[in-house]
Order: structure tokens, then sequence, then C-alpha cells
């Protein structure tokens, strides 16, 4: 399968947002089946759920979105690394992959950041999807909700943590060896992590390769973007969508599991929303159990 994938790859979109970023899409799989938007979580890059979309890229075209300052995608001010730019260039990008790709059948398949920049969009332009499969989208509840605070604390502790990060290495593997020691890491696929390193970082010098390489995200772009993830009204906002949604989502029994698997939990209890826990997972559950969260992506997407 990796290699009908490597066979069919071969573009390449860019699409410049209104304040001269470039914004990257790499298009995979079969040209004239059901589209799949596959993108990403906050400081990763859409290419590196390899070992999830892949399972995908043979029965549809997959294209793979990097939002600015991941990814392939062009860095872009500090100013405008924010939630309503990025809302901006995903309206921006989904129109223009419909011009360059042609319109059809299209499904967005969302991690973390990406899943909720498609849900704020949504609810002011209308979705720009036929259905979505959003994976453990981390959504703030509302203030009388009692994980309201344990959602704020994960958001600025890993602002903190993040905000410090390495952000330059001699070799992808350093930064693939940081993540096998993480134990957010730990449930991981084996090639997961090498997959990812490769995919979020840029050669520091597009002319010479030892110069070293260094992160598409930067550390203060990345932190930023969690602190600010508090947008209250979402949650009430999604009781109301009346368009094709499936949540998977990770396991809210895994012991020191992101509160986002009990907060989505609740959410799609409380409104009716599709819902469906993958076992044994955590935040990162496309990496962890990639089979499992493909057949559940394609269940939804026929």
């Amino acid at each position: 399968m990796q290699a009908e994938t490597e066979l069919s790859q071969g573009q390449l979109l860019e699409i410049e947002a209104d304040d001269g970023v470039l914004i990257r899409a790499q298009v995979h799989g079969q040209a004239d089946a059901t589209r799949l938007i596959v993108s990403h979580g906050n400081g990763l890059a859409a290419s590196g759920y390899a070992s999830f979309w892949r399972q995908l890229a043979s029965d549809y075209q997959v294209v793979l979105l990097d939002f600015r300052g991941h990814g392939l995608s062009d860095r872009g001010s500090m100013e405008n690394h924010s939630w309503a730019q990025f809302e901006l260039d995903f309206d921006l990008a989904m129109r223009a992959i419909r011009a360059a790709l042609g319109g059809r059948k299209t499904y967005g398949v969302f991690h973390s950041l990406s899943a909720i920049v498609s849900m704020l969009h949504a609810r002011r332009f209308g979705p720009a999807c036929d259905g979505f499969v959003l994976f453990d989208p981390p959504v703030i509840p509302p203030d009388d909700h009692p994980l309201q605070a344990a959602h704020i604390t994960e958001m600025m502790s890993l602002a903190s943590r993040v905000g410090k990060r390495r952000a330059h290495f001699d070799s992808w593997r350093e930064l693939a060896d940081q993540y096998r020691r993480n134990p957010m890491f730990a449930r991981c696929q084996p090639d997961a992590c090498d997959e990812m390193a490769r995919a979020l970082l840029r050669p520091v010098s597009k002319d010479d390769e030892s110069s070293g390489w260094t992160l598409s995200c930067a550390p203060e772009q990345e932190a930023k973007i969690f602190a600010s993830n508090d947008d209250t009204t979402l949650w009430s906002w999604l009781g109301r969508v009346d368009f094709p949604l499936k949540l998977l989502c990770a396991d809210p029994d895994v012991p020191g599991v992101q509160p986002s698997a009990a907060i989505d939990r609740d959410l799609a209890l409380k409104f009716g929303l599709d819902y469906a826990c993958v076992p044994g997972t955590t935040h990162f559950l496309q990496l962890e159990q990639p089979e499992l969260c493909a057949s559940l992506t394609s269940e939804f997407c026929q």
C-alpha cells in the first residue's frame, strides 16, 4: 500500500494566504475517488500521520493539509499565528483544493487543532465538507462544567512546556529518539515517532542539510495556540450541528490520559453526537491504533 501511495502522490498544492504565507497540501491516493482532507494537531504535520493515512490511500484521494507554521507550510508572523487566522486560512485552502482538484464528495479527517479550526470555520461559514471525522478535539467546556478546569490546566501546562522546547537538531533521528523517550508517545506504533519527526523538521539551509534541522512550528508559536484554546461557545454550538459528524476519541479509562478524552465523551453524551472511543488510546490515537482508526474513518466516509 505504501508503494501505491508513493507512485500516486506527485502533486503539491500551494495556496497563498492574505498575508503572503504559503499554505501547502500534498495529494496522495486515488485521483477519482472520494476525497479525504487530512490535517494535524498543534505543532504536528499531516504527513507525520503516515501509518494512519496510508491505510486509506488505496481507496480515497487523500489531501494532507498543513496549517501555517506546520509541516510544509510557511511559518508566518507571530501575530498571525492564531486561531482566527487559521480559520481564514482553512477557508481559503478548502476553496483552493476544490478549484485545483475538482468538486466531489469530500470528508474532513481532522485531529486536535485542525478539528477545532474546522468547527470554528463551519460555525462561521457553514461546513466545508460533506462530513467530518474529528479525532479527540480539545473542546473547552462551558464555565459551569466540572471538567473545564482540567482543560485549562492541560492547555497552560502544554504551553509552558512546549515554549521551552528545543527547536534545532543535527538529525531528525534526534527528535524521533526524544519522542520515544517521552511517556506521551509510549503507545505509538514503532515507526510513528520516525515518521512524525521527519514531517516536523525542515533543513536550516535548503542547500546544505549538514547545517542541521529546525522545527517547522516554532515553540513560541505552538505555545501561543495551546494557551489561547479557550472559546467556550463552541461547546453549545456543537450540540446544534446539522451535518454529518463523527467523534473518534481517546479512551477515558487509560491512566493519565489527556482531559479531552473525558470531555469529548461528555460532549457526545450531552448532545447525542455520533461518538466512538478507541480502546487503549490517548490523544495520539491515530499513531497508536492506525489500522482501527482508518477502519472507523472509512466506515463513516462511505
